[in-house]
């Protein structure tokens, strides 16, 4: 929304622009359109800032293949970009030759973390199997060269050749089981799946959330009525996201008379309910360049399954600038 000349100050990502009364609800998928539902969502959306997955169906890669099971080499490819790895220009196995990934294997070999698929000789990859539980954690112990520990954390891994990477990764808190509540099995044998490493890069590698953000500004498809000031848009998302409400003024320079103690009053505020009792914001440090002054308010919000109503207000020293009802209703 931009206010009169007399008043330059802007909400954030705002834009003036005239909507239709009734928009359709938007669904907010973040990076991949096919993980909604998974319990792994902010895994897989921390990896995606990270540049560790691009996604599972090029050229388009708008999709991540939650459920599908890993393969070797897919394991190498994600654990060479997230660890960084180094190339040493060896060519170490004999049957991933023109294998798309077949770079991603060579550094895995390279840094120690895989010695091959056929001990004792170890001139194969296997790049096509399937990945377990076990051999990923022996792939992140080996990796992150975690230290030994003499706890035993699963009743399932006793005797495995792995359980010592196992009890490692447990240790270090990037696993907790695989039958929740009680986590006291690990099922080592299981194939490991894309949504499940996510989650183990996320916590192995301390990636930050990368949070869904929610549109509140006056942009499509925000759509407000005649004054301007009342403002609704309907949302779909998924229950137990982590979603980012990041909203504020900017303020451009340079001041007029009077402009910066408005702009800086206790009065210009930007204040957020779900389902009607406040949300607590975070009020990030005033930034200014040579053009602007910009204040911004974070809040991380999750939703609960079923429907919400979300109301951010935009005050300028006091006054009411825009109130936008978002309706939620998550899947």
């Amino acid at each position: 929304m931009v206010l009169a000349a007399a008043f330059p100050i802007l909400l954030v990502a705002a834009i003036v622009v005239a909507w239709p009364e009734e928009v359709d609800a938007i669904r907010l998928h973040g990076t991949f359109v096919d993980d909604d539902h998974s319990v792994h969502q902010n895994g897989i959306e921390a990896i995606a800032a990270a540049g560790i997955t691009v996604g599972c169906n090029p050229p388009a890669n708008d999709r991540f293949c939650p459920t599908a099971n890993v393969t070797r080499a897919q394991a190498a490819a994600f654990l060479a970009r997230a660890l960084n790895l180094a190339d040493d220009g060896i060519d170490h196995f004999i049957d991933d030759n023109g294998h798309v990934l077949e770079g991603g294997i060579d550094k895995l070999a390279a840094s120690g973390i895989t010695r091959g698929c056929n001990p004792p000789r170890n001139d194969r990859f296997c790049p096509e199997d399937g990945l377990t539980r076990a051999q990923f954690a022996a792939f992140i112990a080996r990796g992150l060269e975690l230290p030994p520990t003499q706890t035993n954390h699963f009743i399932d891994d006793d005797g495995h050749v792995l359980e010592a990477s196992i009890n490692r990764i447990a240790e270090s808190g990037f696993t907790v089981g695989c039958n929740p509540p009680a986590n006291d099995r690990f099922c080592p044998d299981q194939r490991i799946s894309r949504e499940q490493i996510a989650t183990l890069l996320t916590r192995a590698l301390g990636l930050p959330h990368n949070p869904q953000r929610i549109p509140l500004s006056n942009w499509n498809p925000v759509t407000c009525g005649k004054d301007g000031k009342t403002c609704s848009v309907s949302i779909e998302t998924s229950a137990g996201r982590t979603h980012l409400v990041q909203e504020g003024f900017f303020q451009r320079l340079p001041y007029r008379s009077g402009e910066e103690a408005q702009f800086m009053a206790s009065g210009t505020t930007f204040s957020l309910t779900l389902d009607g009792a406040p949300v607590a914001l975070t009020q990030l440090p005033i930034s200014t360049s040579s053009t602007e002054a910009l204040r911004r308010w974070n809040a991380i919000v999750i939703f609960s399954s079923g429907s919400h109503v979300l109301v951010g207000e935009w005050r300028w020293n006091g006054s009411l600038i825009q109130r936008t009802t978002a309706r939620i209703q998550t899947g």
